[in-house]
């Protein structure tokens, strides 16, 4: 049995009305952690801090003028009810640069 859920917080507003970036590439960021006997593991908001930063580094960001649009974070829970549970979070973002 699996369940996703969707859980997307971004708080940086780029304001793209004028056609001043070109869209580069698609970027995506993981992490997991497994449970047995619902011990162990983390948080949800500690692997989606871990799947953001490994994204990030991903994206070749610094020193250029880039940013990350379109963030989404997919959770997938699976497992053997209560036995065994595994969680892995994938954050996804467009990687932009601006041209002006």
């Amino acid at each position: 049995m699996a369940l996703f859920t969707n859980k997307n917080s971004n708080v940086t507003h780029v304001e793209l009305s004028k056609k001043n970036f070109k869209v580069l590439e698609r970027v995506t960021g993981t992490a997991s952690a497994t449970y047995y006997f619902n011990v162990g593991g983390m948080k949800n908001k500690d692997l989606i801090n871990m799947a953001t930063a490994d994204m990030v580094s991903k994206a070749n960001m610094a020193g250029t003028s880039k940013a990350l649009i379109n963030t989404t974070v997919d959770v997938h829970k699976g497992g053997i009810c209560m036995l065994y549970n595994k969680i892995t979070v994938t954050v996804s973002a467009q990687v932009i640069e601006f041209t002006e």
